[in-house]
């Protein structure tokens, strides 16, 4: 494809806004050409600032009347599976939020059917696009290879939920119009078997810590089971499919201003320490200290800090949806593998009953 990747925008809030519209306006490859949002005042007024030439009502009259080659809708995860199966029956290829849906079934449902399709589907797990934690995979992927540090034996991951995940950056466009109310747009249920009391922690483990629950899965190129919770519900215990234990932990220790989420993946003969940054931090990646031993007796461990470039994540997210639409590539995060992670919650759910 030698022209321009024309996009269509379903939503423009906070995210859609600040983490989407803003960076695929900054890709010289491709052009933002409509936006279908219900706020007809606020998404005339995104248009304006971003050059979006048509506005919509909706997802469907944007599919029905534009000339597209892929969309990028970023709307809340319960909406979804309203309007992700009408953008795949369009043969679009599609960018989402996380989680893609709210259950693994209408998740599972989703993927598979883009699939039939052949339709690129992609999540927006925007720390796979971190350069550090890129570089990070590819060490751990090496040294399971290569067998040269032995074998990995214990992940840890932690992440408090609190701080500052916005890091400055600014109010979106918000003229406070209400959306209206479309018939038949019914949120998506918490699934029927999570207890009422519980169906909070799930919706607020699906929103935030599922970052977590994916990024630990594509450092260490495996999948895992979770085995346990603890009662507090501060840390989740999971066996990946080689045997390593995996710890996320999940308590609040205060912090507001800053932002802390850590990475420690263990192996026989050395370690990878990985630290992300805020979400929001524009031009600011994570860092990663990379300790080996040597095999020398009474020998410091060989101490590695790699330069990283200081490239925003979301920003790097956008310019590889608009590379796989351009060149047919696949993308690093498929809906294959935000199936994985609806499926983890609801282990973590499980668990937690388990555990009463």
């Amino acid at each position: 494809m030698s022209k321009k990747v024309r996009l269509g925008f379903v939503g423009c809030g906070y995210m859609g806004q600040l983490a989407h519209i803003s960076n695929y306006a900054m890709i010289t490859d491709c052009e933002l050409v409509a936006l279908a949002e219900g706020r007809q005042n606020t998404a005339k007024a995104v248009a304006n600032k971003y050059g979006i030439a048509n506005v919509y009502s909706n997802h469907k009259e944007m599919l029905e009347k534009a000339d597209l080659d892929g969309v990028v809708a970023i709307m809340w995860y319960t909406l979804y599976h309203r309007v992700v199966p009408d953008i795949i029956n369009a043969g679009l290829p599609l960018a989402t939020e996380k989680p893609m849906c709210v259950s693994y079934e209408t998740s599972r449902q989703m993927a598979e059917y883009a699939e039939e399709k052949g339709v690129l589907y992609q999540i927006g797990y925007m720390k796979r696009h971190d350069p550090a934690a890129k570089l990070a995979r590819e060490t751990i992927l090496k040294w399971k290879e290569s067998d040269d540090c032995g074998k990995m034996n214990y992940i840890r991951a932690t992440m408090p939920p609190s701080g500052d995940w916005t890091y400055f950056i600014e109010d979106p466009i918000n003229l406070g119009d209400a959306p209206p109310t479309y018939e038949n747009e019914t949120p998506e249920q918490i699934p029927e078997w999570i207890p009422e009391n519980m169906r909070t922690l799930y919706d607020d483990f699906i929103n935030y810590y599922i970052h977590q629950v994916n990024l630990i899965r594509y450092l260490i190129g495996e999948n895992y089971t979770v085995n346990y919770v603890d009662p507090g519900k501060k840390v989740m215990v999971a066996t990946s499919d080689s045997g390593a234990t995996i710890i996320l932990e999940m308590a609040n220790y205060g912090l507001q201003n800053t932002w802390q989420e850590f990475y420690k993946i263990c192996f026989e003969k050395g370690k990878i320490d990985l630290q992300m940054p805020a979400p929001l931090a524009r031009q600011r990646a994570g860092s990663v200290r990379i300790y080996k031993e040597t095999g020398l007796v009474s020998s410091e461990p060989e101490t590695i800090e790699p330069f990283i470039p200081q490239k925003w994540c979301f920003l790097e997210q956008a310019r590889h949806f608009v590379d796989c639409v351009s060149n047919n590539k696949p993308t690093i995060s498929p809906a294959s593998e935000a199936v994985k992670d609806l499926e983890i919650s609801e282990q973590f759910i499980r668990c937690v009953m388990g555990s009463k």
